[in-house]
């Protein structure tokens, strides 16, 4: 018995909700009028120095998506898990759990999870598909958030996997979710600003007995790095003054710690599917047909692929149009890829994720 992914979705701001494309012209106006320290730096910018092809050349991104000031997550996981619940063919009665991962929760309680399915049975009664007085027995079931930073979705996507697979449980399909309203949390006078969008994305998981599915997972922490991101002044920790809002990162901490999880998360994920009982094959890294890695920049793939052999057409890029969207960033590029024509039936897909915490995780998938 295994569990496959049954339907994708994905929410962008300015497409599927209010809110707008911001491209490097934009942000760098904003950056510069904030005056943004320059990295390595005690002063900031000069207008000669950032442009937006500076911000291509050092991250790869081009424009990141965010949302207007009346959408919130929970509107974000709206959107996305009904078009997974559509592109699966099912309705939210079939959904038995809910796991959202997000670095930018609604609220601390209740749950962005809990919101999502308040949202989602509301907007049953009003389609006419749930009487009113059925409404509060329906779905009854477990929701909550996980938080990993950018790991959160798929963290999520596993715990959902697992409780598909435990053997008390009697539902078939489950829904796990990454959703992030980053810009809400920004410091403009921090030059890493430029990096952070807004999205969501969602997948229904099936349980099944077909062949294919998801072989194996890897998950993790290299707790040692728990200062490496930060959100600074988002925290229930005493502050004798006020402290502004920030997602803060140490950069070259967080490149060494992705630099060397990538290539070791890839091989520790091939040794691990070889090691699955009853599997029908053996896989082999050159195997893979396509990598979808957390979009942190565009520069994080060329190690891994100089480092395995692996060709870097093999690895899946967004974060150029996309941002770096956190616990979206995955599943979103998983979702785009599937539009893009990327994987096909029989395809030999791997997902890995890093994040603060610092976490990580993998997913080696038969398509």
């Amino acid at each position: 018995m295994r569990v496959k992914i049954a339907g994708l979705g994905k929410c962008l701001p300015g497409t599927d909700v209010p809110g707008k494309i911001v491209t490097n012209e934009e942000i760098v106006r904003i950056l510069l009028a904030h005056r943004a320290i320059k990295p390595g730096t005690d002063r900031p910018w000069g207008p000669d120095e950032l442009t937006p092809q500076k911000i291509v050349e050092l991250v790869g991104i081009r424009e990141r998506r965010w949302v207007a000031p009346g959408v919130n997550t929970s509107d974000l996981a709206l959107v996305a898990a009904n078009a997974a619940l559509a592109d699966a063919g099912i309705g939210w009665a079939d959904i038995g759990i809910v796991a959202l991962g997000s670095s930018t929760p609604e609220a601390l309680f209740p749950s962005t999870a809990c919101m999502l399915l308040n949202k989602a049975i509301r907007g049953e009664v009003a389609a006419g598909r749930l009487e009113e007085k059925e409404a509060r027995g329906f779905l009854r079931i477990p929701a909550f958030d996980l938080l990993a930073a950018c790991t959160s979705g798929l963290y999520a996507a596993d715990v959902v996997r697992k409780h598909l697979l435990f053997g008390e449980t009697e539902c078939r399909y489950g829904l796990a979710l990454g959703a992030e309203v980053l810009s809400r949390l920004l410091d403009f006078s921090d030059s890493n600003a430029d990096l952070w969008g807004d999205g969501s994305a969602a997948i229904v998981l099936e349980r099944t007995e077909e062949p294919g599915g998801i072989v194996c997972t890897e998950m993790g922490t290299d707790a040692l790095g728990v200062d490496a991101a930060f959100s600074v002044g988002h925290d229930t920790r005493h502050h004798d003054i006020p402290v502004r809002t920030n997602l803060a990162i140490k950069g070259h901490d967080i490149q060494k710690f992705v630099l060397r999880i990538i290539p070791e998360l890839i091989v520790r994920t091939i040794a691990k599917a070889n090691r699955t009982p009853g599997r029908a094959r053996d896989y082999r890294i050159e195997d893979v047909d396509l990598f979808v890695c957390h979009q942190a920049n565009a520069r994080i793939f060329d190690l891994p692929s100089r480092k395995l052999g692996i060709p870097i057409e093999k690895f899946y890029v967004n974060v150029d149009r996309r941002g770096n969207c956190s616990s979206t960033s995955v599943l979103l590029a998983l979702r785009e890829a599937v539009e893009e024509g990327r994987l096909k039936k029989g395809d030999l897909a791997m997902l890995v994720s890093f994040g603060g915490g610092l976490t990580w995780g993998s997913m080696l998938i038969e398509w």
